[in-house]
Order: C-alpha cells, then sequence, then structure tokens
C-alpha cells in the first residue's frame, strides 16, 4: 500500500493544539518573527533554479500555510497525532509544492544549503523528508510526546541531517533567506506554529 496523494485539510486553533496527519499550519521563525513563505514567482539564483522558500512578513498571509504530510512510504490515516521524532513532509497549500532541500546547492548570500518548494502531489521524494524535534532536546535527544503547538520546534531535513534555518539576512525586500544549517542547536533553527 502506498501513501495517499492526497489528505483532507485540517484548520485547527489553539483550543486544538496537537498538530496532526492534515494539519494546515504556518511556521513563524522565532528570532526574527517572519514567516515560512513560497509563491510561484520567485526561484534560486544561482543555485537548483527551483521554487524559492523564504521568510516573509510577520503575520501570516496565504502563502504562508503548509500541510502535514506522512513521509513517503508511510501510510497514516488523517488525524493522527505527529509525535516527535517523527519523519513528516509540508506541502505547501496554495502551490501544491513540498518543502525540500538537496546536498549541492548553496544559497546566493550565506553560502548555506538550499530551501526550495518542490514537486506536486504526485511528485515527491525523500529529499521532502523532515524530523519534527522538540526545541532543546536535539537532533538526538528525547522524542516523547506529540507535536504540541504551543511547543517551539527544530525541523531537521533527514537526507542532510542539518536544520529548518533562518537569519537576518535579507536576499531582497522582505525575503529573508532561509537556509538548512548546523544541528538544530542555535537559537536561529527556532520555529512557532501558527493557526489561521
Amino acid at each position: 500500500m502506498s501513501t495517499p496523494h492526497e489528505y483532507p485539510l485540517f484548520e485547527q486553533t489553539a483550543d486544538n493544539p496537537i498538530v496532526k496527519i492534515g494539519t494546515k499550519l504556518a511556521l513563524k521563525h522565532v528570532p526574527t518573527g517572519r514567516f515560512l513563505h513560497t509563491d510561484s514567482g520567485h526561484y534560486t539564483s544561482p543555485g537548483s533554479g527551483q521554487v524559492l522558500v523564504y521568510a516573509h512578513r510577520w503575520t501570516p498571509e496565504p502563502d504562508d500555510f503548509w500541510q502535514v504530510l506522512p513521509a513517503n512510504g508511510d501510510v497514516l490515516p488523517p488525524g493522527v497525532p505527529v509525535k516527535y521524532g517523527q519523519t513528516i513532509r509540508l506541502r505547501h497549500v496554495n502551490t501544491k509544492r513540498h518543502l525540500h532541500s538537496h546536498h549541492g546547492f548553496q544559497v546566493a548570500v550565506s553560502k548555506q544549503q538550499e530551501v526550495t518548494a518542490f514537486g506536486s502531489p504526485f511528485d515527491s521524494d525523500t529529499n521532502d523528508h523532515w524530523i519534527v524535534h522538540r526545541w532543546g532536546t536535539g537532533a538526538s535527544g528525547a522524542h516523547d510526546g506529540e507535536w504540541n503547538s504551543f511547543d517551539i520546534i527544530v525541523l531537521t531535513h533527514k537526507p542532510s541531517q542539518a536544520s529548518l534555518h533562518s537569519h537576518d539576512i535579507s536576499i531582497a525586500n522582505d525575503v529573508q533567506e532561509v537556509t538548512v544549517f548546523g544541528q538544530g542547536g542555535e537559537e536561529n533553527d527556532k520555529w512557532a506554529v501558527h493557526f489561521q
């Protein structure tokens, strides 16, 4: 049995804080307050030429929302809570591309590993796989409990074992660099969940 291509989209509020397979959420970069964003108008250059993922404004917009999905090869029912240490994918709600990274491509300014939006519901690979950690436990730390939207998290890119990272470096106006970098112990690796 293969992983379903589509999952029902669950819209939640803070009254229902456990993140589930299917949950719609935005990710806020804790140090800078900007939201993880993609659209169809920005591409990496230099680099892979794929669609750019970046941190954008300080209030969530429609292009800041992602759906939580199981890893390729996992068959999980919609609504199952996500546990810390679990591998997931994040699919952009509007464009249907996945949060993605890959070895060998760097961003223009910091020269760290690029993050892109790639694929479709029918095109996804292991470079779309991310491990959810509660902040402070590290990549090899305790994985007890379910992903709670009140917790600060770190997302580790499974193939490269580095963390989703941003910093106060702008590529252009309201385009703050997002990379994969380090082992999840920096302040710039911290992300918070925001429901619509």
